[in-house]
């Protein structure tokens, strides 16, 4: 019987190496004078840190749910196996009870016949009929034992079988609760972190090596404004010709796509998830694998 996988697989689900990295913050500006400060960000983090505590925190309750449920069915389980011992007990002590109730009658056809001096051939024959009524009712407590015991022990399969569905439906259902999670944490960091559009384009061109042609393409409600920014990456443009940027909302906001003339960096928010989702998906199947290798 196969189980849900185990804790320890959800604790070892690890990031794969981001195309960014959107905790750190750059150097915060200091307002020109007459300016109203800026919200802190710290403040918009705490919020959403307190959010995904929340949504944690709702993820667990439903697995502790779901091993409740699992919990549920082995007990089912073990009470049908005890029914099904205790009604082969009970039929067994009915065809024995059928058994010594037809010898005692037979023992009392005898004695009658012989008290009534019947002939050798007719208690032979008597004693036939008795013989055979005797089989008959153990072949019918036989059959009434191996009915019992098929319906049980389809009502085992049946009930075994729905727990495998159970965890086969689980497992799908946490990864896209999971997926869910981490995307509406990432969509969030950029939506209340101007900053993270930046952050990203920077940890983008920090893994490229060939810079002499650069096409970034970015939200529109992105490009220009990291484009009027060119100061606070200049340093990593040594060697670039050409740079060009070009709004594209298939782009999500606070990410980008770089194309160069070695290939395309692609630092969007759902290609990351996808990874990520990939790799979750990856660790159910293998802690399934070892589930079933220890049965």
């Amino acid at each position: 019987m196969s189980k849900l996988p185990r804790p320890n697989v959800l604790r070892a689900v690890r990031l794969l190496p981001e195309a960014v990295r959107i905790g750190s913050a750059l150097p915060p500006e200091t307002p020109p004078e007459g300016e109203p400060p800026r919200e802190n960000p710290r403040a918009r983090q705490d919020d959403l840190m307190t959010q995904l505590t929340e949504e944690l925190s709702l993820l667990k309750s439903r697995l502790e749910e779901t091993e409740a449920e699992n919990r549920e069915l082995t007990s089912r389980s073990g009470a049908l196996e005890k029914e099904l011992a205790a009604e082969k007990t009970r039929v067994e002590e009915e065809r024995k009870k059928l058994v010594s109730e037809m010898e005692a009658a037979s023992a009392a056809a005898r004695k009658k016949a012989a008290g009534e001096g019947f002939e050798e051939g007719r208690k032979a024959g008597h004693d036939q009929g008795l013989d055979d009524a005797r089989k008959e009712a153990s072949r019918e407590a036989a059959d009434a034992i191996r009915s019992a015991v098929e319906l049980l022990e389809s009502v085992k399969v049946a009930l075994d079988k729905k727990m495998d569905d159970l965890v086969a439906l689980q497992s799908p259902k946490l990864i896209r609760m999971w997926e869910h999670l981490l995307s509406r944490m990432l969509f969030k960091e950029a939506a209340l972190d101007p900053e993270t559009a930046l952050r990203v384009l920077r940890g983008t061109l920090e893994r490229i090596n060939d810079k002499e042609r650069l096409l970034v393409y970015m939200n529109p409600s992105d490009a220009e404004s990291v484009k009027n920014r060119r100061d606070e990456y200049g340093d990593l443009l040594r060697g670039v010709r050409h740079l060009e940027f070009t709004p594209d909302p298939n782009v999500d906001a606070g990410s980008c796509i770089v194309e160069t003339n070695m290939g395309i960096y692609d630092a969007r928010w759902r290609t990351q998830l996808e990874q990520i989702a990939g790799e979750i998906e990856q660790l159910f199947l293998e802690g399934g694998a070892e589930d079933d290798g220890e049965l």
